[in-house]
């Protein structure tokens, strides 16, 4: 009869706890580095484009809105993957959870490039156009798109921890309203982003919005083979 060896076992474990936490500090060394060389490079630039201007807060949210539209692509596409046969190819379970947490972070973002136009001075916005659609004067339609894409992604990210009340099938076509968050806050971009006219964002939106179409594609296609 064949027993495990318990040292082994041990051994292997602290080899495995050993090469992750060399991987994380390989990882945040990298991230370090370029973040000092950023900062030697561009710090001086920065510093002087803060100081000269008081459109820090407008500046933040830019920034912010580029960053959750890059997390939410990135769980749509993670979001995909687990619903077509390309998933076999991955580790199905941390491709889930980077669907999961990678919505619930998008969130954060999305919230924080909304909510920081309150301390904007020019604008003088209240909290309820920032929360409620069609509450902007200029530019109602895309804003409006993006406040609708980003209730429908707050629903969709938060219905994991409501999967178990409302059942399997429930969850599911609750979870196709990201598709349609998707499509409102893609438009949401070229409506409004100011920073979509730039050629290397227009070239990641337009690349990131073909990947999402092709899987779609695949998986509709995949399903209609299936029945």
């Amino acid at each position: 009869m064949h027993t495990d060896n318990p040292a082994s076992s041990h051994t292997a474990s602290n080899t495995t706890l050993l090469t992750k936490v060399l991987s994380i500090g390989l990882i945040l060394s990298i991230a370090i580095g370029i973040g000092s060389y950023a900062l030697l490079t561009w710090g001086e630039t920065v510093s002087q484009l803060l100081t000269a201007t008081d459109k820090h807060f407008w500046y933040l949210s830019r920034a912010s809105g580029v960053i959750a539209y890059t997390l939410f692509w990135l769980a749509v596409v993670f979001g995909l993957l687990l619903s077509t046969r390309l998933g076999k190819h991955f580790n199905m379970a941390r491709v889930f959870a980077l669907h999961q947490y990678l919505s619930l972070i998008a969130v954060g973002f999305a919230a924080f490039h909304a909510g920081i136009l309150l301390a904007d001075n020019f604008l003088n916005l209240n909290l309820w156009q920032i929360l409620l659609p069609f509450g902007f004067q200029t530019e109602r339609v895309g804003v409006a798109l993006g406040q609708l894409g980003f209730w429908l992604l707050f629903i969709c990210a938060f219905s994991f921890y409501i999967k178990k009340y409302i059942g399997q099938s429930a969850w599911r076509w609750l979870h196709f309203l990201t598709f349609l968050a998707y499509m409102f806050i893609s438009i949401h971009v070229f409506m409004v982003g100011s920073d979509s006219r730039a050629l290397p964002l227009l070239l990641f939106y337009a690349a990131s919005q073909t990947t999402v179409f092709v899987l779609m594609t695949y998986r509709l296609v995949a399903l209609k083979q299936a029945k």
